[in-house]
């Protein structure tokens, strides 16, 4: 009979209610409170836990088989509690720790730790950055959830275990002891900002409520439960002042451990027989525990191995600036905020360095502009034109003289995007700003005969006050023509204002009466969900202008926090299709219904396309594994309290969105203990495949080294993070980074392509410098045949890089389209190419930009490895029904033209 079974629950028996309640948080935070866990691996969560926890009293205390209840409570617990990437395999480290714990850590046959706390605490310590505790925004942050959990828990749960005192002097200690932080601090952040976070926080109640209250790890008496509350309360007020994170949890584990150190310790008096006997009992379960252990690092090793140390082929040669002659000074830009709002400067002009390459001047090299938004106004909206051998000289652009003088009126160059808008041969400027309006410079080489540009903004329809670090340009309708979709990061207007006042971070609105906030409420109302930003523009071009679009009608009507625009043809149908990367929420995937309108394509449960609630910083575009079809690559955070990831959607060939599949983690390409920002696809080493390439680092203190060192700001985060939408959605109310860093100085990745799976190969290809980079374009600036790198950095120059690539076969095409069926850029032109001993044939698309903060080379340029003579070329010319077929010679770049 199973009611037989140790474990299975008796009458009073607290668990089962324990479990009630847990269930419905994880199904409520599934599905309404955006928690970044999906069914699939909640199930292998508490699976993998009942099984092990069945499995090991099944083999070291025998006896009849044990009915898992605990471990069912213990799964649970962990997929609300855990956080850690995508895929399956990571959620059985932290289930591994937590039961192991329950038979190694024993005293006189009874376990000493709440196994949900071990395998939290262990996780954090042992598993190298890989698992993180839950972010504070999947919590949902309201006072709502924070009362249905602990009404549930009084009524189901802490009545029946009688831990009241301990749960009260928790709170008492706990309270006192926040209040006391709260005065330390109270120059840094609000004194409200750490109330309401804490009293918000369900984590936090969880904690109280289920956690520490655990009968199998609490004490019984009254006693023992006020030493508990207090021992917790001051571990965990320590651990504040050296600004550590998940202090909860760490306070809990440290205490425990005492008490555990403390009980073996009085044991140990008993003398040799009995401690030889504990000894005897402990060993087989020790043995059996480290051998499973090292089972799983093996496993783990066979699936992350960097392959040793190899040499790739190619090295990544950095240009002095001596050289290059590219210029970049630091500027009081930080300065200029509204100094109401200075305390998060660093924050809100964290991105917008950014690069766009093209021919501008069609001699055959590619130029650089650079917008150098953070430097002296010098420096800012840069165009280098290339003379050759990695040197260039800057070309005056008077049209953008006021744009780099004067942030407040004219916002910060935040973006750059060419385009050959009119289909006259050569390569105009559309410019981004941040607290600006869009410029439009036309370039007047074919007209003049020389290079310049004039602005042309408002000719052409683009007068736009934006808030963008995003842009790219597609033929959305087929009708030869470029269009523009412009994203927002954030909303160009105030909330609280009738009639709407425009947003400018160098200038708030002055307060009207006593205690009016409306001027700050900008930030992002969720962590993981946000809507309050500035959405998309759509522009279609009309007779030499750009007519704007209802963003709503064409389906872009969601107002996310986007930084980052991918366009292609992701179906094959022949129609670009468009990928937003956004921060702070769900990115979109929108499939082109044949120019009318796009539609959205999400799946049904958190980890699907359409529905992650990871913070999408990049969407490049390209065919990573070779089968024809372009796959998407997208940044995102990987550090402490995020540890989420980059995403690499591989895509099926159709559009229902269970079958797109994220691989970042199957394919060694995750990103993981980086902050990750642009990247790039490209085949670095010419062997056919398209490697990747990323840009890391959040924020360092070089423009405002008020501090010893570089202290952390994801401390207060944490706190922020905490609080209600109406207290991190108001910029006033969060804690001050000036002289603070955010994950500064990291090294960026090489991610090279080997078939199956990535290897970071950044140190072997001597990529060791660490900054804070944002961008980054993949260009052949020397015409040999390799991609080299330019990389751009918040707070320093640009840096060029010179690819020393293999002697391996390659071809390049330049493509030009016929200005009619097909934009002069080629645009959405396909092609695919074979060549005797290639595997293949290697697909590639042109397009218009294809990253965050950056626009590389728009030829495509094919690496053959060791194949030589010619290469046969079938060109699907956008807008042309029939494709064009050529055999070309490789080891040089081919101009063609469209019939």
């Amino acid at each position: 009979m199973i009611r037989a079974w140790p474990g299975f629950p008796r009458e009073g028996d607290p668990r089962p209610a324990v479990a009630a309640i847990l269930l419905t948080y994880v199904v409520l935070g599934i599905t309404v409170l955006g928690f970044n866990r999906s069914p699939a691996q909640v199930l292998v969560a508490v699976a993998a836990a009942a099984a092990l926890d069945m499995g090991l009293h099944r083999v070291l205390r025998r006896g009849p088989p044990l009915f898992p209840m605990s471990a069912v409570i213990t799964g649970l617990s962990l997929s609300i509690l855990i956080n850690y990437a995508h895929g399956l395999a990571y959620a059985l480290v932290p289930v591994f720790l937590a039961i192991g714990s329950k038979y190694v850590f024993t005293f006189r046959g009874k376990h000493l730790y709440n196994p949900a706390l071990f395998g939290v605490a262990a996780s954090l310590l042992l598993a190298d950055g890989m698992v993180s505790d839950s972010p504070a925004y999947q919590w949902g942050g309201t006072y709502a959830v924070v009362a249905f959990v602990v009404t549930l828990g009084l009524l189901l749960f802490v009545l029946r275990v009688r831990r009241g005192t301990l749960i009260v002097s928790f709170l008492v200690f706990y309270f006192a002891a926040l209040a006391l932080r709260a005065w330390i601090t109270r120059w840094h952040m609000p004194f409200e900002t750490w109330f309401m976070g804490a009293l918000s926080s369900p984590a936090f109640f969880l904690f109280t409520f289920f956690m520490i209250t655990d009968p199998q790890t609490s004490p019984d008496s009254r006693r023992g439960q006020l030493l508990m509350a207090f021992g917790i309360v001051a571990v965990d007020f320590l651990l504040h002042l050296k600004f550590a994170l998940s202090t909860h949890f760490f306070a809990a584990f440290a205490c425990a451990t005492l008490r555990l150190a403390w009980l073996h310790g009085q044991a140990l008096l008993e003398g040799w027989k009995a401690t030889a006997a504990r000894l005897r009992y402990a060993a087989p379960r020790w043995a059996l525990v480290t051998a499973l252990a090292s089972a799983g690092l093996a496993v783990h090793g066979s699936l992350t191995a960097s392959e040793g140390v190899f040499d790739p082929g190619f090295r990544l040669v950095e240009i002095d600036a001596a050289t290059t002659g590219i210029v970049g000074r630091p500027s009081d830009a930080l300065e200029l905020v509204d100094p109401r709002i200075q305390h998060l400067a660093k924050w809100l002009l964290s991105v917008g360095d950014a690069v766009a390459v093209a021919d501008v001047d069609n001699d055959g090299l590619q130029d650089i502009f650079l917008t150098h938004s953070l430097k002296d106004p010098r420096d800012r909206a840069a165009l280098y034109r290339n003379l050759g051998g990695f040197r260039f000289e800057r070309v005056p652009l008077p049209a953008l003289d006021a744009l780099r003088s004067d942030p407040r009126s004219h916002g910060l160059a935040s973006g750059a995007l060419f385009l050959d808008y009119d289909n006259d041969g050569d390569q105009d400027l559309l410019v981004l700003t941040g607290w600006g309006r869009l410029v439009f410079l036309r370039n007047r080489l074919v007209e003049d005969g020389r290079l310049s540009f004039e602005d042309a903004t408002r000719e052409v329809g683009l007068d736009e006050y934006v808030i963008s670090v995003a842009a790219n340009a597609l033929d959305i309708d087929r009708d030869g023509r470029l269009d523009l979709v412009v994203g927002n990061v954030m909303s160009t207007t105030l909330r609280g204002y009738s009639p709407p006042r425009r947003f400018n971070v160098f200038e708030l609105p002055q307060p009207e009466y006593a205690g009016d906030r409306r001027m700050f409420d900008f930030m992002h109302r969720t962590w993981h969900d946000a809507s309050n930003g500035g959405g998309a523009l759509v522009f279609f071009s009309r007779g030499g202008k750009f007519q704007r679009a209802d963003a709503e009608a064409m389906g872009l009507g969601e107002k996310r926090f986007t930084l980052a625009i991918g366009a292609g043809d992701l179906n094959g149908d022949g129609w670009p299709d468009l990928y937003l990367a956004n921060d702070f929420g769900p990115d979109q995937l929108l499939i082109n219904r044949k120019g009318a309108s796009f539609r959205a394509v999400k799946g049904r449960m958190i980890g699907d396309i359409g529905r992650d609630t990871y913070k999408g910083m990049n969407a490049s575009f390209g065919d990573v594994d070779g089968d024809g079809r372009p796959d998407i690559y997208v940044s995102n955070v990987h550090e402490k309290l995020q540890a989420e990831g980059s995403l690499l959607w591989m895509n099926p060939g159709g559009e229902d969105a269970s079958a797109w599949a994220d691989e970042a983690v199957r394919r060694n390409a995750l990103n993981e203990k980086r902050f990750g920002w642009g990247a790039a696809l490209g085949d670095l080493d010419r062997d056919g495949r398209l490697d990747i390439v990323q840009a890391n680092g959040m924020v360092d203190n070089s423009y405002d080294p008020i501090y010893p060192g570089c202290p952390d700001y994801w401390y207060w985060n944490d706190k922020i993070a905490l609080t209600h939408p109406d207290v991190h959605g108001h910029a006033d109310r969060w804690a001050d980074l000036r002289g603070r860093c955010m994950f500064p100085y990291e090294l960026n990745r090489v991610y090279l392509n080997r078939g199956t799976h990535f290897v970071d190969v950044a140190k072997n290809v001597g990529w060791t410098r660490a900054g804070n980079s944002r961008g980054i374009a993949l260009v052949d600036l020397d015409n040999d045949g390799d991609l080299d790198v330019v990389v751009t950095h918040q707070f320093e120059p640009a840096t060029v890089y010179r690819n020393d690539g293999p002697e391996r076969g390659w071809i390049g095409l330049s493509l030009a389209g016929n200005g009619r069926e097909c934009n002069r850029d080629a645009v959405g032109t396909r092609v695919e190419l074979s060549a005797a001993g290639v595997r293949g044939p290697l697909m590639r698309e042109v397009y218009a930009a294809n990253g965050f903060s950056a626009q590389g080379d728009r030829r495509l340029l094919f690496g053959l490895g060791a194949a030589q003579g010619s290469a046969e070329a079938t060109i699907f010319w956008c807008g042309a029904r029939e494709p064009q077929r050529l055999t070309l010679p490789t080891g040089r770049y081919h101009t063609l033209r469209q019939p």
